[in-house]
């Protein structure tokens, strides 16, 4: 049985208002599917970043040179790429989060993501500040914040993959 056609009067225009639901639902779909690839592309970049960053900043030498060299490459990749990226994660994760029910495992995820943000927030205040000591050749207060900014870091990545893999599971099984 087919749907009961529905209209009103707009402007002296008799119009169909379930092929206006129609569409609109249509609409949002596509909405929430471009966001979602706007989502899983910034992710992708931001994820990029904090494992290049691991290791260009696990491997190299403890020199003082290479110590001012990898804080300006750190700081140049949050400017340029990491900040715009994980942002973006959350402009985008915002907008999804409008358009879909609440569940308790997308809140979970959610969650995730939150922290990773927050935390990358904060790792990106430390890598500007052990930029500032390392320009200065203060290199042991440069070793405090650059402990401080690698164990941040590790929450970022962690709850990063957790948020992903959660994520992941919802997409599979929706």
């Amino acid at each position: 049985m087919a749907p009961a056609t529905r209209r009103c009067q707009c402007n002296g225009l008799d119009l169909r208002t379930d092929l206006l639901e129609e569409l609109l639902k249509g609409i949002g779909v596509r909405v929430v599917r471009i966001l979602l690839f706007l989502h899983l592309v910034l992710l992708s970049a931001w994820l990029g970043c904090v494992l290049v960053e691991a290791i260009y900043e696990h491997s190299i030498e403890k020199t003082d040179g290479m110590r001012v060299f990898v804080s300006r490459l750190h700081w140049t990749t949050d400017k340029f790429i990491e900040i715009p990226a994980f942002v973006g994660v959350l402009v985008t994760g915002a907008a999804m989060a409008t358009q879909v029910p609440m569940t308790p495992l997308l809140t979970l995820k959610i969650l995730f993501g939150l922290i990773a943000i927050v935390f990358n927030a904060i790792c990106v205040v430390l890598v500007a500040r052990r930029l500032r000591h390392a320009e200065a050749a203060d290199f042991k207060a440069w070793d405090t914040v650059d402990h401080k900014q690698h164990v941040y870091g590790a929450v970022v990545l962690i709850s990063l993959l957790l948020a992903l893999g959660i994520g992941g599971y919802l997409f599979a099984v929706a």
